[in-house]
């Protein structure tokens, strides 16, 4: 992570922070001016947090929460870019795969006409094209509007009068979602049909969860908001299909497949929350104010189509932490990877810790992801009677199951915060704790959180207590 010195020499670092979190290059450097150049940005924003307009890294569930601002900046950037080199951005990554992190563009892309462009390292422009490219795969799974291929596409759509007034994404959202009436029948048929037809089936499945991940095949992005979850591994599950991956009609027919007569539509959920902003960002003094929405799709398993090859994801994503691996080290955790993306899992008896290969982790934030997983597996680990010394229950029906797990998912947050992943609980471990307590007596909630919490120190403790000099 980059220090203040350098986010405020280097455009762009601002712009690719800028739209990580949603606030706009101005804002940032305002709110960061007195502090040390030496500070770290992830510290900078964590001093905003007791604040009454606290700025974050906005999490995959709060990426409809971006500022339309700030995304028409960054396009304008990069419509000049991909107007220099005649590719999208997408395009402009893949030439510069494998290529050295010193080398000019200029020297890459020999038809390049634009001085500015030519002396900019392929090491500087990558983080905001990644960050960049995230967006506009993102919008265009939203399906708002036709094809979004390039920054100039997206940037054409969002400079549409329509939009001039708009400042969030999620307003978007709500002007441009006008045909959700066509969709919402087969929702509600969806519904039905599981009320009707599946109801010991879908009783059956909540007792028995099978904790699969899924993906949209165009952009790797996971759908991770519960209710997504919820439905894919239920119709998946109900109609037996191998495949995690999803589309939807528009974007498998971009894709030159097509629907089988019997392909089953499933919903995913697009939840966000939505910070409203003071007019003018310099109002600091206002209070933030919050709501909550949704977006719903209708998508289609991979196994539902014709003329889909099932090629593998790209390269992993994840990154390495050394101070994490390192107490993995110390502690001598011993950790098996496998292919299998169901396989994260302690086993007691055995004493080791089963994980997915990091290649399984495609999501934008898949550091964070893997790692929390990760994390979550080892506070399980000192559960052990050598170590903390906790009770497990013998089945997924079994109250000291969901207290257990209470505690795993409650002492990984802990632990993303230790290590530096995240400062925030993620929406993902929320849901999923939520989920865990509904296991358990409704007017013990509160008493279980606490003791749950409790011990989920004592384990955090036990893995990791940050030092000064860390």
């Amino acid at each position: 992570m980059n220090n203040l010195s350098k986010f405020r020499k280097n455009e762009f670092i601002q712009l690719e922070y800028s739209l990580a979190t949603g606030r706009s290059v101005s804002n940032l450097l305002d709110r960061s001016k007195e502090l040390n150049g030496n500070t770290q940005f992830n510290t900078f924003l964590l001093k905003t947090s007791s604040s009454k307009s606290p700025i974050d890294w906005l999490e995959y569930d709060q990426s409809l929460n971006a500022n339309i601002a700030v995304l028409k900046f960054a396009a304008k950037k990069i419509v000049d870019l991909e107007q220099s080199v005649d590719l999208n951005t997408s395009e402009i990554l893949k030439r510069l795969k494998g290529k050295y992190a010193t080398s000019c563009l200029g020297k890459l892309f020999k038809d390049l006409y634009c001085d500015y462009w030519s002396e900019v390292t392929k090491s500087e422009i990558i983080p905001l094209l990644n960050e960049f490219n995230f967006w506009l795969q993102y919008i265009d799974g939203l399906e708002l509007c036709g094809s979004l291929d390039s920054a100039e596409d997206l940037l054409v759509f969002l400079e549409q009068p329509l939009f001039k007034q708009l400042k969030r994404l999620v307003d978007v959202v709500e002007v441009a979602s006008a045909h959700w009436g066509l969709d919402v029948g087969v929702f509600e048929n969806i519904i039905k049909g599981l009320r009707d037809n599946n109801g010991e089936f879908v009783k059956e499945w909540l007792s028995t969860v099978n904790v699969s991940r899924h993906f949209n095949v165009r952009s790797n992005v996971e759908y991770k908001s519960f209710h997504s979850w919820m439905f894919l591994s239920i119709i998946s599950q109900a109609y037996g299909y191998k495949n995690n991956l999803w589309a939807t009609k528009r974007q498998w027919q971009e894709l030159g497949c097509e629907l089988k007569e019997d392909a089953k539509p499933a919903p995913v959920f697009h939840f966000f929350k939505v910070d409203h902003e003071p007019e003018f960002e310099q109002e600091e003094q206002q209070q933030t104010e919050s709501s909550f929405g949704r977006k719903i799709s209708i998508v289609y398993n991979a196994d539902g189509v014709i003329g889909f090859d099932g090629e593998s994801y790209a390269e992993t994503k994840v990154k390495e932490l050394p101070l994490l691996e390192r107490r993995i080290n110390q502690l001598d955790i011993h950790i098996e990877h496998t292919d299998d993306e169901r396989e994260a899992a302690y086993h007691y008896i055995k004493d080791f810790i089963t994980m997915p290969n990091k290649e399984l982790f495609k999501a934008k934030d898949s550091t964070k992801a893997y790692y929390a997983t990760l994390l979550h597996e080892m506070v399980h680990w000192t559960g052990h009677e050598k170590r903390c010394k906790r009770t497990f229950g013998t089945s997924k029906n079994d109250s000291a199951y969901a207290f257990e797990e209470l505690v795993a998912e409650i002492g990984s947050s802990f632990l993303c915060t230790r290590f530096g992943l995240t400062k925030s609980v993620r929406t993902q471990s929320i849901n999923y704790i939520a989920f865990w307590l509904e296991q358990l007596n409704e007017k013990q909630y509160f008493d279980v959180l606490e003791k749950a919490a409790t011990l989920a120190n004592r384990a955090s403790n036990y893995i990791y207590v940050p030092k000064r000099d860390d």
